[in-house]
């Protein structure tokens, strides 16, 4: 059996059309997140589904993480976006452990940057991205027990943690969905890392002004500088992980939401 995981926080008529044209699958529990305001306007009481409803406040990836306890620890299929019958058959039937969506990038030298950038953060961080768009993801059967058991649910379907696996990418009609960011992370990242900046360009300035600067001095202001620069670079490339990846620390939904 698959576990179909659909949150709803937008594009309400495409998702119907993905869940209706699924529903009656017995191999399939389908399990179905909605915000009360979208609840309100489109019917979601779909045939043999667990349709959970929440408060609007409630994001994505809250939704997500909320519906790990009732994964049967079989394949999980992730809906972040509407898909069709088609393109569910074809992530279901590969091979491979993991199917994401292949990436929407056409420009060779972007996609160059990007490999690049992912090799600096999995030697920074230790961590990889999926070689791919986590938008549609599908687990197979043999890691359906692990994903039961893992903590931040929602995080481990973005971001590839999965050691000893076989992955592969498929095509997706629909857009990719923009990760949910954590905005007030983001922004302390950029203030800590032009802090940085401003304390070695306005230390270095000062000292040459109004001392006398040796040798010595010098180097140690060189070394203040390397640091500063080094603490503001580490800084903007968590941020960018950040912005690829989303929020990471996913609240649990309060009882009655």
């Amino acid at each position: 059996m698959i576990n179909v995981l659909v949150p709803v926080t937008e594009n309400a008529e495409e998702f119907l059309k993905s869940v209706k044209a699924i529903c009656n699958d017995i191999n399939i529990q389908l399990i179905i997140g909605v915000q009360e305001s979208i609840a309100k306007n489109y019917d979601f009481n779909i045939p043999n589904a667990i349709v959970k409803e929440y408060d609007d406040k409630v994001t994505r990836e809250e939704m997500i993480n909320d519906f790990q306890p009732l994964l049967l620890g079989e394949g999980v299929f992730v809906a972040r976006k509407p898909f069709t019958m088609s393109e569910f058959e074809n992530f279901t039937s590969q091979k491979e452990q993991i199917v994401v969506c292949k990436s929407n990038d056409k420009n060779k030298f972007v996609t160059f940057v990007k490999r690049v950038w992912r090799n600096i953060v999995k030697f920074i961080f230790g961590v990889k991205f999926f070689e791919g768009d986590s938008s549609l993801i599908y687990f197979n059967q043999d890691l359906g027990g692990v994903l039961t058991n893992v903590n931040n649910f929602s995080y481990s379907t973005r971001i590839d943690r999965w050691r000893a696996t076989t992955k592969t990418a498929v095509d997706s009609s629909y857009p990719n969905v923009k990760p949910e960011q954590d905005k007030a992370l983001n922004m302390k990242l950029i203030v800590f890392a032009l802090l940085a900046l401003v304390i070695g360009v306005v230390t270095t300035t000062l000292v040459c002004l109004f001392a006398k600067v040796t040798i010595v001095i010098g180097l140690l202001l060189a070394c203040l500088d390397i640091i500063c620069l080094s603490i503001s670079m580490l800084l903007l490339i968590a941020l960018t992980f950040n912005m690829q990846i989303g929020h990471k620390n996913i609240n649990n939904v309060k009882k009655g939401e």
